[in-house]
């Protein structure tokens, strides 16, 4: 079985690494060079989105539905070549308008897609740690099974609709925005206080917050650090606006989400753009007259 990848930024390397260490691989990115280390593990490079025509699998992880289309789309038809009856995979975090179109323009060309968003930082991509939020026809769910292994730890079918999964992230990485800026919003209170940051992370991580999201982050955020690679502010702000975009379609209000939004533009605005949304937390901190951490205070 011969797989493509296309889209080898911090997430999709990890998770195409993962995958040449299983399976055949085919790669394409718009910047060669980082797919070195893949071809020098024995993947092959593609030279063009024309070269996947002999793949049973094809995933994408590309950044905004913009790239995706540009992939994917020549007005309302598929122009990625695929081979009949192979199975396309989208892990895109998109708009669920974005997957419908996608949906119709493989169905049409008698190609079977996937709509398969993950959860994870780069860190878990590369180790296979990641979680897959699947939709689309469960037979071809059960076909690329091996593929989701090699780059999950876990995998959750959310129905038979391709859009299901892109609901499903949207709702996720709307409830991680909330924390990071809750997180945000409580160190900068209880440092203003007076209180040691590092004996508020214990607090926080060892006792009612000891969830994975609260564990990833509040270490960056009592610490002012920033991952690289990380999940980009701008990314973040795409997401929340794609769950209000399609939670108005859906007739109902997101008002956390107008809150969260309002800090992320803030955050782009004060130059914290292409750094790891957890700069919220620093956003803030300066914002109330607080120094940045400083190294005996981080030790």
């Amino acid at each position: 079985m011969i797989i493509g990848f296309i889209g080898l930024g911090a997430m999709g390397l990890g998770m195409a690494q993962r995958i040449n260490k299983e399976h055949e691989l085919k790669v394409y990115n718009r910047s060669p060079e980082k797919a070195s280390a893949l071809v020098a593990n024995g993947a092959t490079q593609a030279q063009s989105l024309q070269d996947f025509t002999d793949c049973d699998i094809v995933c994408t992880m590309l950044s905004d539905d913009a790239a995706v289309e540009a992939v994917y789309l020549s007005g309302d038809t598929l122009a990625l070549p695929l081979k009949k009856n192979s199975i396309s995979i989208s892990h895109s975090t998109i708009s669920p308008p974005m997957v419908d179109k996608l949906t119709n323009a493989h169905e049409q060309a008698g190609i079977r897609f996937l709509c398969v968003p993950v959860l994870g930082r780069p860190d878990k991509a590369a180790s296979g740690e990641l979680v897959a939020v699947t939709a689309g026809p469960k037979d071809a769910v059960e076909e690329v099974r091996s593929v989701l292994e090699a780059i999950s730890a876990r995998q959750f079918w959310m129905g038979p609709t391709p859009r299901q999964a892109a609901v499903t992230k949207l709702g996720m990485n709307f409830m991680l925005a909330t924390a990071v800026e809750v997180l945000a919003e409580s160190f900068t209170f209880t440092r203003k206080a007076g209180i040691d940051p590092e004996v508020f992370l214990t607090l926080v991580t060892e006792t009612l917050f000891s969830a994975p999201a609260f564990k990833a982050y509040a270490p960056l955020i009592a610490r002012e650090q920033s991952p690289s690679p990380g999940f980009k502010t701008t990314l973040g702000l795409k997401d929340v606006s794609l769950a209000q975009q399609e939670a108005q379609a859906l007739g109902i209000d997101l008002p956390i989400a107008n809150i969260i939004t309002d800090q992320l533009r803030s955050a782009i605005k004060a130059g914290y753009a292409d750094e790891d949304w957890s700069a919220l937390a620093r956003l803030k901190a300066r914002t109330a007259s607080l120094p940045p951490i400083s190294r005996s205070e981080d030790e």
